[in-house]
C-alpha cells in the first residue's frame, strides 16, 4: 500500500464519518425544510394573485 492509497482511504473514512451524522440530521430535518420552502413559495405566488383578484373584484 502506498501513500496515495492510504490518503485516499483516510479521506474516504473522514468524509463518511462526517456525512453519516449530517445525512441523518438532514433526513430528519428535510420534511420541515421542504414544508417551509413550499409555504414560502405559496405565499410568494399566491399573495400577488389574491391582491389582483381583490383589485378586479372591487371595480
Amino acid at each position: 500500500m502506498n501513500l496515495a492509497e492510504t490518503a485516499g482511504t483516510d479521506l474516504s473514512t473522514l468524509v463518511s464519518s462526517f456525512t453519516g451524522p449530517m445525512g441523518t440530521q438532514f433526513a430528519a430535518a428535510a420534511p420541515a425544510v421542504i414544508g417551509a420552502a413550499a409555504a414560502i413559495a405559496v405565499v410568494l405566488w399566491g399573495v400577488p394573485k389574491l391582491i389582483s383578484f381583490f383589485k378586479h373584484s372591487a371595480k
